[in-house]
């Protein structure tokens, strides 16, 4: 019997997240995330990526990555995130990670994203390609997935994994990504406050008064926050108005005109049969 399990990744940016990066980029470094092991086959995906300071945007090409451990060892680090890997450094560990890749694709944002009119902030990327053909109107659906999807999982082989992972009877995998143009994840919305000392919320919630780019054309409900600066916030568990956020706990000092960022922006679901 064929058994579905959705699994979806939100790798963190933790450095220069406010920042446009340039072609060649690296976008995220391996990120782990973890599904139940056997033979795990790919289906489908979708990708949800925020625009900048509120409105849909980063419709830019990139090339997203899934890697295995090898024999308990995580694929090393492809380099400096928002720093360019086609350099000898970035070479040199992209053939470390040569045993590791079990999957690429690239997201072609003209073609795979669906219309921004009702996402307004953001746009979203689907293993389904819509064409037209000979410029007339007529529609081509096309997978962005070879027929019958992708195995990434091979339970022959089970040396390959790392089951030491938080999760007990779990697998674990890696996905890292590179930009092929000038993604740039900045909110421009600003801490309101002259200052905010570290404080844990303590089972409770801390408001925040903001101010540029309206939060709720920006924020959602479970948003991880970080400050541009790279200041660590906390999860979103409200936005009671264009100019209030509620999080969970303070876990930096913030400053008056932080720009308050999302920390793992880009989100992938991924449709895995067994």
């Amino acid at each position: 019997m064929r058994q579905q399990h959705l699994a979806t990744v939100r790798p963190n940016i933790d450095t220069d997240i406010n920042t446009a990066y340039a072609q060649h980029d690296l976008l995220f470094d391996w990120h782990r995330f973890e599904i139940p092991p056997g033979e795990a086959c790919i289906k489908s995906f979708n990708i949800i990526m925020p625009g900048t300071n509120g409105s849909a945007g980063n419709a830019v090409d990139f090339t997203f990555f899934i890697a295995r451990s090898v024999f308990g060892a995580a694929p090393p680090s492809l380099g400096t995130v928002n720093a360019a890997v086609n350099n000898a450094a970035g070479k040199i560990a992209f053939t470390g990670a040569r045993n590791h890749i079990v999957y690429t694709q690239t997201v072609d944002a003209s073609v795979m994203q669906s219309p921004s009119t009702y996402t307004q902030s953001y746009n979203i990327y689907t293993s389904t390609k819509m064409n037209t053909v000979g410029g007339t109107q007529a529609a081509q659906f096309e997978n962005a997935l070879q027929p019958g999807g992708v195995n990434i999982g091979n339970s022959k082989y089970t040396g390959n994994y790392n089951d030491s992972t938080a999760t007990p009877g779990m697998n674990s995998f890696w996905i890292a990504a590179i930009t092929n143009g000038a993604h740039d994840f900045g909110t421009g919305v600003l801490l309101n406050q002259e200052g905010r000392a570290a404080a844990l919320a303590s089972g409770g919630s801390i408001s925040l008064t903001v101010d540029g780019t309206d939060a709720d054309d920006v924020f959602s409900v479970g948003d991880d926050l970080i400050a541009a600066d790279g200041a660590i916030v906390g999860t979103v568990l409200e936005i009671t108005s264009s100019t209030i956020i509620v999080v969970n706990e303070v876990k930096a000092a913030l400053e008056d005109d932080d720009e308050l960022c999302v920390r793992n922006p880009i989100i992938f679901n991924f449709g895995i049969e067994y």
